[in-house]
């Protein structure tokens, strides 16, 4: 896919990139002779701060929008089956590293649905982890739930093994596309978690989706009302990704004929979102993420950030470890994808190894994230940590047009995001990529809308 810089006050580039959160480097140069054994021993060099992640692939409903690695919920057993396979998975990557070394900052439990796990679940991971890993400077424990599947005993688990950041999905209050998602918890099964989660935990986040098809700016304040009402401090809002959304939705917004939301459109929502979210006491962290915050003209706030994307999206000296079924490590110089099966993962586990894709990529691709992935995603880099004299020629280029056209701004300490530069951040982390990762994303993307039912217009895409 192809994104070119334009001359216009508003529009800077002449498409909007339709896919809004991805990893980088990617998994391009996968080698099956690459042993993980020969290769972790050695992640730790020169890294100052760790996130770990955890993907529990269970869900008792399967949401139409959803895009993550996912599988019907069944019984007890069976997630007990997998968290014993987790705390195995620490357990072996113990034996290659050491894992006591390299502090962890942050922890995520996504999915699928964490909150399905029973209390004594909880428990045992929270052990698994407090024994294994260096906790000293941990700044942030997220966990995603389920609002069905939360209670009070649950959340006495959570507290007790650090949790910090609970998150639930919410995505609408309107009804019609509730059901459109195939979401089936209820308005006061939202209410009530919220109310739950808010009295035990200081920061408490959802997300809200906005752009579908035929959604009203009206209909978009007024969920954004809604959902400001529940009283939590962060509120995280994205447009919605129809390249990843599921073709049983395609298929039924296409039955309903509702009139396709444009590129513009969903653009100039952006810019309600951000202007309605501040007039109600609300400030950007990063790219789509909202903290009940002192209200300023920056572009985004210092009084908070998310810490997990810090090191997804950060400087090159922090990395991520993941743990279950398709849970991504991204470590200097390589890339490990454990297998999306849960049965193969679990029989792997269980015979000592550990069912991934390894790649290596080059060196500089780690050098770049600081300018193509911080900077973009959370605003912000010092300039102490760009390597600027060991960067490629031609990213330099690139990064210099960026500034030439106003999206990129800087003082003698800072690069940072102007107010233009936010409203196109992914667009500009497409831009500054190498051409071999711009050409695998465009793979995946034409791989996606090549199932069958998919359906993307060119409306949605070109400005």
């Amino acid at each position: 896919m192809e994104l070119n810089l334009i001359n216009d006050p508003v529009y800077k580039f002449d498409a909007q990139f339709p896919v809004y959160n991805f990893f980088f480097p990617s998994q391009i140069n996968i080698d099956s002779q690459l042993d993980i054994k020969k290769i972790l021993p050695n992640v730790n060099d020169g890294i100052s701060s760790r996130a770990l992640y955890f993907h529990f692939p269970f869900c008792e409903t399967i949401c139409s929008f959803c895009p993550f690695t996912r599988g019907m919920y069944k019984d007890k057993d069976e997630i007990s089956r997998y968290v014993d396979c987790i705390i195995d998975e620490i357990k072996l990557k113990a034996t290659m590293l050491d894992l006591r070394t390299v502090p962890i900052e942050s922890i995520f439990f996504g999915g699928g649905t964490p909150s399905l796990l029973e209390y004594e679940h909880i428990m045992q991971i929270g052990e698994a982890i407090h024994a294994h890993f260096d906790l000293s400077k941990l700044r942030e424990f997220c966990f995603e739930i389920e609002v069905k599947s939360i209670n009070a005993r649950k959340v006495e688990a959570l507290k007790a093994i650090g949790v910090t950041h609970p998150r639930f999905g919410l995505q609408t209050f309107d009804q019609e596309w509730r059901e459109n998602f195939d979401l089936t918890a209820t308005i006061e099964d939202l209410e009530n978690a919220a109310r739950l989660l808010n009295a035990n935990f200081d920061h408490v986040s959802f997300d809200v989706l906005y752009g579908m098809h035929g959604q009203s700016v009206e209909a978009l304040k007024a969920d954004l009302d809604k959902a400001i009402a529940l009283g939590t401090k962060n509120i995280d809002i994205y447009p919605i990704d129809n390249v990843m959304t599921q073709a049983k939705l395609h298929k039924k917004i296409a039955r309903k004929e509702y009139p396709i939301t444009t590129a513009k459109e969903k653009f100039h929502m952006r810019l309600e979102v951000d202007q309605y979210m501040r007039s109600r006491g609300f400030m950007p962290h990063n790219g789509h993420g909202y903290v009940k915050a002192h209200v300023t003209e920056e572009t985004v706030t210092d009084e908070y950030s998310f810490v997990y994307h810090e090191h997804v999206y950060g400087y090159s000296d922090k990395d991520i470890l993941g743990f279950g079924v398709n849970a991504v490590s991204s470590v200097k110089g390589h890339v490990f994808t454990n297998c999306s099966g849960r049965e193969q993962y679990i029989r792997s586990i269980h015979e000592g190894q550990i069912p991934c894709s390894i790649s290596r990529h080059h060196s500089v691709m780690d050098l770049v994230k600081p300018l193509l992935l911080r900077l973009t995603y959370h605003g912000r880099v010092e300039k102490r940590h760009c390597n600027l004299d060991r960067l490629p020629l031609i990213f330099m280029q690139k990064f210099e047009e960026l500034i030439e056209a106003g999206l990129i701004d800087q003082d003698d300490d800072f690069y940072f995001l102007t107010k233009p530069g936010w409203n196109w951040y992914t667009n500009m982390t497409y831009y500054l990529m190498p051409e071999s990762e711009k050409d695998y994303i465009g793979q995946f993307i034409y791989s996606e809308l090549d199932k069958p039912g998919k359906m993307l217009v060119v409306d949605e895409i070109m400005i």
